[in-house]
Formats: C-alpha cells, sequence, structure tokens
C-alpha cells in the first residue's frame, strides 16, 4: 500500500458517481493531486465539512492504480468565513482556481502553497476597503513564482534603463516596460501605467504580501494595475478562469 501525507489545501471539488467526490488538493509535499473522498455525501459523512473548498487539512492518501483515495483527513483550518462572505468567497474561489490551473501534480512549489494559505488567511483579517490589496498583491507574487515577472527596470525592446515617470510604457505581449523611444509605432497592445502604479507594482514585485498593511494606492491607480496585471496573466499565462467573471461583477459592485 502507497501511502503519503502532507498539509492540503481544497481547491474544488464534484461529484462521483452517487456518494463520492472527486477533491482537488494543493499540497505542500506533491503539488496538485486528486482524491476520491469515498461517501462523503452521505448524510452522516464525517469528513463532509472537511473537504469544502479552502479548508486547510493535514491529509494521508493511498495512491490507487487510477484514481488516488483519501485515506484519512484531520482540519487545520476551515475557512468557513470565506465561505460565507460572498465578497471573500469571490476573492479566494479566484485564487484557488488560478492554483489549480498553474499548479502540477506531482510537482511541489512550496512558495505557492503558502502564498496560497498566507493570502486565505489575509483575506480573513483585511478591512473590507482594502481586500483589492490582498488580490493584487496575489496575483504580482504568483508572476514572480512561475517565473514569468514583468520587466520594470529597463526597456524590453532597446535594454535601456527606464527612471520612474509620470506615464509609462508596458508592453502586455513583450512583458515589461518600452521606453518612451521604443513605444511608439509598435504594433503589440502598449498600455499607459502612471508612475504610482508602476511604484506599486515594483513594490509588490519585491516583497509580495509583506506590504499590504501600510500600502497606500488611489484608487485610479488601483484599477489601472489590476486591470493591467489581469491581462498579463491572461496573455502569458493562457488561461481564462471562470471565476474571473463573478470576481470582476463583486469588484464592479463595491
Amino acid at each position: 500500500m502507497s501511502l503519503f501525507t502532507t498539509d492540503a489545501i481544497v481547491l474544488k471539488q464534484f461529484d462521483l458517481g452517487e456518494a463520492d467526490k472527486i477533491i482537488t488538493f494543493y499540497t505542500k509535499e506533491m503539488g496538485k493531486v486528486r482524491a476520491v473522498a469515498r461517501g462523503v455525501r452521505k448524510t452522516k459523512s464525517p469528513i463532509s465539512g472537511l473537504v469544502l473548498p479552502f479548508s486547510y487539512n493535514n491529509v494521508t492518501i493511498y495512491r490507487g492504480r487510477s484514481l488516488d483515495r483519501i485515506n484519512d483527513i484531520r482540519n487545520k483550518y476551515s475557512f468557513s468565513a470565506l465561505r460565507e462572505d460572498l465578497t471573500r468567497m469571490a476573492y479566494a474561489s479566484y485564487m484557488a482556481e488560478l492554483v489549480e490551473k498553474v499548479g502540477m501534480e506531482n510537482d511541489p512549489n512550496e512558495d505557492l502553497f503558502s502564498l496560497l494559505l498566507t493570502s486565505f488567511y489575509r483575506l480573513l483579517r483585511i478591512e473590507d476597503e482594502r481586500i483589492n490589496y490582498v488580490d493584487l498583491a496575489f496575483k504580482t507574487r504568483i508572476l514572480g513564482i512561475l517565473g514569468v515577472q514583468p520587466e520594470l527596470e529597463k526597456c524590453i525592446y532597446c535594454s535601456k534603463p527606464i527612471s520612474l515617470q509620470e506615464h509609462n510604457y508596458f508592453s502586455i505581449e513583450q512583458g515589461g516596460l518600452a521606453c518612451t523611444s521604443c513605444y511608439s509605432g509598435k504594433k503589440e497592445r502598449i498600455a499607459s501605467l502612471s508612475g504610482e502604479s508602476l511604484q506599486v507594482f515594483k513594490k509588490l514585485l519585491n516583497t509580495g504580501l509583506q506590504p499590504i498593511d501600510k500600502l497606500k494606492i488611489s484608487k485610479g491607480a488601483l484599477i489601472e494595475l489590476d486591470k493591467l496585471i489581469d491581462s498579463f496573466i491572461i496573455y502569458h499565462l493562457d488561461i481564462r478562469l471562470k471565476s474571473f467573471n463573478f470576481l470582476h461583477m463583486i469588484k464592479d459592485l463595491g
């Protein structure tokens, strides 16, 4: 019998047969893992509340020939408040789906695991009006973890160092800043980025979640940077998330 035990965060679940579910975890030691929760849809199942999305558990999984199976599961933190608050659920769902898309099976990434877990804790504790900051820091940090960090120090065309300007130019396709001499006449999409947005972008790339408690950013710059990072993720990671439109509907309502 092949068993392994690891800390794991529930990313999603879907029904299997009449009584079971397949649970997708992101684990600390094994990366993304899919495992069957036997009988979890039955009324008296003792683990039904432990395999809900966002739950943080310690699990023992039996490795089967076709499907893995949950052998034992013990809750470390339920994150039930993220499921009970519509706004926080929207943000957590987006984060979980993004990790589910970029995480690899049998290829652990402790930085990615830590980022998701820390971001969930941040979502619980941060004030409503600053919840966008957690999302922004999460998306920025994940780019660095995945090795698709944008170039924010020099021109992606001529390699000339670029100093902070009131108006800066950013190529989504090429993945970085363009100097004033190079950006004009380019056929690919060039986005405008304010000095404030660029300064925040650099800070988040360098320090991740650490500065968000003291971070200050205007509403306009926040919207501008959020839109640019979303476009960057869609283009360079080539993924479309089901939770994306729902999250932005929540943002528009706020």
